[in-house]
């Protein structure tokens, strides 16, 4: 029971817990990108004409408008978990790191750092050279460029370090 229980990898679960920021933000980005011409209508000329444009009513499109976000986090919480466990399984580390990361990121997101001034501003900073071309291409580089760093974590998180390989090597010869 208790060989399961390695010890924890306390820097390849921060960097899961990097990339998982990564895609959750980049999830958030490309979520939005449906309904920035609904907002846009809606700053220019109102609610009433926001509905017109949508053919919804106004409930259903704020219900939209405000789950969209939650379903982009729980998808991306979902992927870096099960990427997690794939890195940890064949990485042959703690099985508890994917379960930590899900725990850490859940308490996190809790804290709203997502909505923060200081990741609006590097968001609105990643988005600025797009600022001439239509809102949904910004969104859409940004958001992909978030998910494929964070997937660039995962994947160089794949390999065991050299020293603990040779470690390992070593350990096993020895036998």
């Amino acid at each position: 029971m208790l060989r399961h229980f390695r010890p924890i990898n306390w820097r390849l679960l921060l960097l899961h817990f990097l990339a998982t920021f990564l895609l959750i933000m980049g999830a958030r980005q490309l979520y939005v990108i449906p309904y920035v011409s609904f907002l846009e209508v809606y700053q220019r000329d109102g609610i009433e004409a926001m509905q017109k444009a949508s053919g919804q009513s106004i409930g259903q499109l704020t219900f939209d408008l405000v789950a969209a976000p939650l379903y982009a986090r729980f998808a991306a919480v979902l992927i870096s978990c099960l990427l997690s466990a794939l890195v940890v399984w064949h990485r042959r580390e703690s099985k508890l790191i994917p379960v930590l990361l899900f725990v850490s990121t859940i308490i996190s997101g809790r804290t709203g750092y997502e909505k923060s001034s200081y990741v609006h501003t590097a968001l609105a900073f990643l988005r600025s050279p797009l600022e001439a071309e239509p809102k949904e291409l910004g969104l859409a580089v940004v958001g992909g460029i978030l998910i494929l760093l964070g997937l660039l974590l995962f994947l160089l998180t794949w390999r065991r370090p050299q020293a603990k390989l040779d470690q390992s090597f070593a350990s096993s010869h020895h036998r």
